[in-house]
């Protein structure tokens, strides 16, 4: 399949039986790229999660359906009582298995179990403030054990959320940085590295 970075949380990935959009955005300073897609995802609805109207999408999904399983989990560090709740969203696409864990707050010692999970391309939050930040998404990526780990939801040159770039997360992993688009396979998965961040601005 194909995945290509579209900026916050949101990513396109191209895969032979369908195309999916996580987290279309708003109001962050830029918009999210105009893409057809079969189906579109929201972890939650806050506007920079769940701006549908930013996606051609044949069918928008917030729960489990049409494959795709939301796994329940909070917003914050409180059981949801700053942010509410998060959709976590695991699905399979081109023999892969894909686990984009939304705006996540929890640590992870009070999740591992709904994690339990094989996984071979994990989205995680990076930025903190409003989600998980650098040092809690490392102990996400080695719980969950993903074949690839991908930094999302960071300050880029564009954005106006205050939350932090993702320089922390590569320096305690040793990450390396990838295209905006590339493309990964059930045969070529091993040849990339186990932690990244995707370049973009």
């Amino acid at each position: 399949m194909i995945i290509e970075y579209l900026g916050h949380s949101a990513f396109l990935f191209k895969g032979e039986d369908f195309s999916v959009v996580t987290d279309p955005f708003s109001g962050i300073g830029y918009d999210v790229k105009r893409v057809k897609c079969d189906y579109a995802l929201s972890s939650h609805a806050h506007f920079d999660h769940n701006y549908f109207d930013g996606v051609d999408a044949d069918r928008n999904v917030t729960e489990t359906e049409c494959g795709f399983t939301a796994i329940p989990c909070w917003h914050d560090e409180v059981k949801g009582g700053k942010r509410g709740s998060n959709n976590a969203f695991y699905f399979e696409l081109d023999g892969l298995k894909v686990l984009h864990l939304g705006d996540i707050g929890q640590p992870y010692s009070e999740v591992a179990d709904l994690f339990k999970l094989d996984v071979d391309v994990l989205l995680v939050p990076v930025g903190g403030n409003y989600t998980i930040d650098a040092d809690e998404a490392v102990r996400y990526a080695n719980g969950i054990g993903a074949r690839l780990c991908v930094a999302m939801h960071y300050k880029t040159k564009s954005s106006k959320i205050d939350i932090d770039a993702p320089d922390r997360f590569m320096s305690l992993t040793g990450g390396r940085w990838l295209e905006n688009s590339f493309e990964i396979t059930v045969e070529n998965v091993a040849s990339f590295p186990r932690f990244a961040a995707v370049r973009f601005d």
